[in-house]
Parts: structure tokens; sequence; C-alpha cells
């Protein structure tokens, strides 16, 4: 079995199309379309079924993909392990992160790690946990950030390893000359930013209708930087961890005890991992160890109403 036609099924796999697979791969269509006939000859099954119109994989290739993936992951590993005997510094670290986790925990980390690997590129893919969860199964990402409830629910409790992270305090955060920042109101009173997907639960008792109803939060956001510039604005309130409303500028209201991040780190079980991996996942837990601030320490004002 060649590993170069492996490449070309996962290329194929993930476009559905030979045009643009081809022209992924660096390559004509026909020999494309030679090179994937090939492998299913070597394989015994058809991979795709093929018209004028579509390229679809076939319940075979849907079987195979994470063990080819799984091969190609481990050549990869293996060239840029033999590059790094002469080069320690080259490769890529391919991470996902939910919202939450992104800032300041992972640009943190990525700023260590670039001290001692500076000349290794790490790519950060956001989204919904269970997207990113799903894209690590693929094998697509290295390693993915989330809350770790996600987890549990994903269906992948059996592929995946789920390493906690130590919690950290949210906080909520507004305008420094907003009526909470002064004593005055009630949370449920105003208008407010979450990333996306915003949390459901541990609301306050005000606000669960409105989520219930689909009218909560009153903005959606990809982002707590986001989140954050419409606090700025006066526009909104959010909620950040404890690390990122120190920097943002913005007036802290401390919430109840319980409310903290529940992050994880989340790797594949059975998969070979470079030793840059490796690397960067010792430099997020020491980060997430060493500048994680405990719940008991926040000096903050009245809890949130």
């Amino acid at each position: 079995m060649n590993l170069r036609r492996l490449r070309h099924f996962d290329a194929l796999y993930r476009l559905a199309s030979y045009a643009r697979a081809a022209d992924e791969l660096g390559l004509t269509q026909s020999a494309l379309t030679r090179s994937i006939q090939k492998l299913e000859e070597e394989l015994g099954a058809t991979l795709f079924d093929r018209t004028t119109h579509y390229v679809r994989p076939t319940s075979d290739a849907d079987r195979l993909i994470r063990s080819a993936r799984d091969v190609i992951a481990a050549s990869a590993n293996l060239e840029q392990e033999a590059r790094g005997l002469g080069h320690p510094s080259g490769g890529t670290v391919a991470v996902g992160s939910g919202p939450y986790p992104l800032q300041p925990l992972l640009t943190d980390a990525i700023a260590r790690f670039a001290e001692a690997h500076p000349g290794v590129r790490v790519t950060v893919t956001g989204g919904p946990s269970e997207q990113l969860l799903e894209t690590l199964v693929d094998r697509r990402l290295d390693l993915v950030v989330c809350n770790r409830a996600k987890f549990a629910s994903s269906g992948h409790a059996d592929e995946v390893l789920c390493i906690p992270l130590p919690p950290e305090p949210l906080m909520l955060v507004c305008a420094p000359d907003h009526p909470l920042a002064k004593g005055e109101g009630d949370s449920a009173d105003f208008p407010w930013a979450l990333p996306r997907p915003a949390p459901g639960s541990n609301l306050p008792h005000a606000l669960r209708a409105r989520f219930a109803a689909g009218q909560f939060p009153d903005y959606e956001l990809d982002s707590t930087a986001a989140c954050l510039d419409m606090a700025r604005s006066g526009r909104a309130i959010t909620v950040v961890p404890r690390r990122l409303a120190e920097r943002s500028g913005l007036a802290m209201i401390g919430l109840p005890p319980s409310e903290v991040t529940r992050d994880a780190i989340h790797l594949l079980r059975n998969r070979s991992r470079s030793a840059l991996v490796a690397a960067f996942v010792a430099v997020l837990k020491d980060v997430a160890q060493t500048e994680v601030i405990p719940p008991n320490s926040a000096a903050s004002a009245d809890p949130a109403r």
C-alpha cells in the first residue's frame, strides 16, 4: 500500500471533488483518478460513488478514513522527528479551542511555547466544542481545549482522552460607568453578550425563560474579544475568565464560587503524537496550573445579582 495514495484518498474524501483534490495535490484529475482506482484495487473496496455530478464516499470509505489518517499522521510524525534531529524547531501543532480557553490561556501558552520553539507553526481553530471534538476524531486537529462537559455528551468518550485543567473563576464585566459597576440594578435587567454557543446553565433565574425561548443572549458572538468590545461600548455585559477580565480594563463583578471554567485538554487515545504536540500540551498544562487564580483569593465586588 502506498502512503501517497492514502494522502490522495484523504484529500478526495475531504473535498468531495476530483478537481479540487487534484488542485490541492498538484496532480491532474486523470492521475488522481488512477491513484484512487489503484488504492481501491489494493484494498479490495470501492471508496467513492462517482457520477458526472458528484463524488461521495462509500460506507467502506467512512470505515477506513480514520485508519488512513492515523497512518498519514504517524508518517508525518516520523518525518517531523527525523527533521528534528538537525532542525528541532520545525513543524506544526494544530489546536482547537472553545471561546473561554482561547484567551488568555491558549494565547499565553503559545507565547511561552514560541520561546522554546520559535520556528514551529501553531494553528488555532475555534468553534462549538462538539464540532471541534468531531474534527479531532477525524484527525484534523492534534488537540482540543474546551469545556469538558461536551466530552461526556459527544459520543467519543472511548476515543478521546480528557485531561481536566484547573478551574478559573468567571467574572461578570461591564463598562466602568455601567449601572452594575455602581451597584445599581440587576444583571437580568441589561443586555448580555456571550460567545457562541451561549451557555444554558447557571444563568440567573430571570434569564432562564428567555434562554429557553431562544431570546438570550441579546448578542451571541464568535469570541470573548467581541463580547468585551460590546461591554466596553456600554451596550452589554458579559462573563469571561478572571485573567481576561483583569486585562480588559473593565469593571469586574464577582459571581458565585460555583461559576468557574471547566476546561480540559482533549487528545485522541490511540493516535501517535509528535514530540512537538507533547511539548505544547506540557506548556499548556503548566500555564494553566501556574497562572490560574484560586476562587477564594479573588478580590471582587459584590456577587452579580
